[in-house]
């Protein structure tokens, strides 16, 4: 019922940018009337324009790697969406999911490329593990793969042009998410890096290389054409 409503809403108000003076007042008061009979605000309007989709997140748990939370951030903003990082607990342990919201198709695109370069991050960070000395530490492992993928994310990110939201999509999206989840909390990302020394650079640098050779190209089911390459 309610999205019904919506829908004469959005059609008043389309109207009401009509160039004939009577017909432009008669919608605006048509759609002021409906807003205020069923208790729809101008925030609600927008809000209702906005789609989201969930990816799976890559490395998450309860709380991302910080280099994960910086590329789930990255991806929203090449295409002109936002998103939120979930969590819940299940079998045992907690799992995470990234929602990217957005207009337009936004929210599928970046979740399409979030899964994409979440994979590759993930192949290659492991592969660059694995041929670190077997007698190192457990810790210095970790330490020095999160290295080289904050290099790697650093690399693409610096290929990435970010979208440029009007103020009616940033509106939107920001009545969306007060919608949604009116409590939410900024948190930052789980970083194993704090305690680096000078010889777990070197991990970084080579993350810097492999991270220039991601070439990364696609356009979605969309008008909006959006790249990382």
């Amino acid at each position: 019922m309610e999205e019904a409503i919506l829908r004469k809403i959005k059609r008043c108000l389309a109207l009401a940018k009509s160039s004939n003076p009577n017909e432009a007042a008669t919608a605006l008061r048509q759609a002021q009337t409906l807003m205020q009979k069923h208790g729809i605000s101008k925030a609600d309007v927008g809000a209702s324009d906005v789609g989201s989709h969930i990816s799976s997140a890559v490395g998450g748990g309860r709380t991302p790697p910080a280099y994960m939370a910086v590329l789930m951030n990255m991806v929203a903003g090449a295409f002109g969406a936002k998103c939120v990082y979930q969590t819940q607990f299940d079998n045992g342990k907690w799992r995470g999911v990234v929602e990217f919201f957005g207009l337009d198709g936004a929210p599928e695109i970046a979740a399409y490329a979030f899964e994409v370069l979440g994979r590759q991050l993930k192949s290659d960070r492991n592969a660059y593990v694995s041929g670190l000395n077997k007698r190192l530490k457990r810790t210095t492992k970790i330490r020095r793969g999160d290295l080289y993928a904050q290099g790697w994310v650093q690399a693409v990110s610096q290929k990435v042009v970010t979208h440029k939201c009007s103020p009616a999509e940033r509106q939107a999206m920001a009545s969306y998410e007060e919608k949604r989840w009116p409590n939410l909390e900024t948190a930052e990302g789980r970083d194993t890096t704090t305690k680096a020394r000078c010889h777990d650079m070197q991990a970084k640098l080579q993350g810097l290389i492999d991270g220039e050779k991601v070439d990364f190209h696609r356009g979605v089911r969309s008008t909006k054409r959006a790249a990382l390459h």
